[in-house]
């Protein structure tokens, strides 16, 4: 960037902060785009099928269809409606194929699109959505989504993937490093590295609990369309992600209400761990979620070789979006799953997935 491209600086350092944060939100502004359709425009940028009748270019969608591109290039400029029921599509498969109409996406009395304005930010319209928010936002759009109508707001819930172990890692060093020298403070124990290598093992574990428990009784609990506050909270922590599955912007935790939930685990198991090994278990917690996180970044954008470990998770993830949204809450792992009886079955395929 070019000197002339900065903001000029004045002597406070206050006021450099202040300038410098507003230059990054004007930045972050320019990137952010306003969207009511995906537009797919250019030869070089078509892959149509026909679908009852009516033409689709799913060229966005190729390297993001859970069933990889190896089983959908055969298909192209072919009817796609009776490989469809012979695949079993879901609900949710035959909506998103609406974003990719020829001509833009048909806002017919049956398209729950058309309770909203995608051109004006979402969080304060999906109050009054009532009843109809809990099959909204499982019914998935291609498209970005802006959150808040200021911008400040709008830049905090922005997260690119690499801010989260760029923010976490050194906290978690730093807990590390002081955990060991208050667990040796407290214990008197010279050779300190068995154990503090427990229980950072032991937060690692708690995390996958954690992980588990979040996801299936918070981010999944489902409104009853009288709170609007209810909807409000459930669409920001986690319904947003459902409805724009693809928004690669939204895919990992943004780091202050990250920091509020770690902050309010560190006080809750500080009833149960003992004051010695408290910060290296929350050391450990920690580094299980910016695993997490990581992981869930690459199921949804990654590539995984057939019979890899992530290559099972990808295709459980994508069962759990597109499928069964009340089963499948793991991520990292599919261990709480099976323990509490939420496990999908994938079923066995005549040939490996290509995303």
């Amino acid at each position: 960037m070019d000197q002339s491209d900065s903001p000029p600086l004045k002597a406070s350092s206050m006021d450099n902060l202040v300038r410098a944060m507003s230059y990054l939100v004007l930045v972050q502004k320019n990137r952010m785009s306003q969207n009511d359709t995906c537009i797919y425009d250019g030869e070089d940028t078509k892959f149509k099928i026909d679908y009852e009748s009516n033409t689709y270019n799913i060229y966005q969608f190729l390297n993001n269809h859970p069933g990889g591109v190896n089983y959908v290039k055969p298909y192209e400029s072919k009817d796609v409606a009776q490989s469809m029921r012979r695949y079993d599509h879901s609900k949710a498969a035959y909506y998103l194929l609406k974003e990719y109409q020829q001509g833009g996406r048909k806002k017919d009395e049956d398209d729950l699109e058309r309770l909203v304005d995608w051109n004006k930010p979402m969080l304060s319209q999906v109050g009054k959505l009532g009843t109809k928010y809990s099959e909204w936002v499982i019914s998935p759009v291609d498209r970005r989504l802006r959150l808040f109508d200021s911008d400040l707001l709008e830049y905090l819930t922005i997260t690119p993937w690499y801010v989260v172990p760029m923010i976490w890692i050194p906290i978690i060093i730093y807990l590390a490093v002081i955990g060991t020298k208050k667990y040796i403070h407290i214990t008197k124990d010279v050779s300190p590295c068995i154990p503090v290598v427990l229980s950072i093992s032991e937060g690692i574990v708690l995390w996958t609990l954690i992980e588990y428990s979040l996801h299936r009784w918070v981010f999944h609990m489902e409104p009853s369309g009288k709170s609007k506050l209810m909807i409000y909270f459930h669409f920001a922590i986690h319904g947003l992600h459902h409805k724009v599955p693809f928004d690669s912007r939204r895919l990992v935790f943004p780091p202050f209400p990250a920091a509020i939930i770690t902050f309010t685990i560190y006080k809750l198991t500080s009833l149960f761990f003992c004051d010695s090994t408290h910060l290296l278990v929350i050391a450990g917690g920690l580094l299980g979620y910016v695993v997490y996180d990581m992981i869930h970044f690459y199921l949804h954008h990654g590539a995984p070789d057939e019979n890899s470990y992530f290559y099972h998770l990808k295709r459980y993830h994508n069962q759990h979006h597109f499928a069964h949204h009340n089963s499948g809450f793991g991520i990292s792992s599919v261990f709480w799953d099976k323990i509490f009886g939420t496990a999908l079955h994938l079923r066995k395929l005549a040939k490996s997935i290509k995303w």
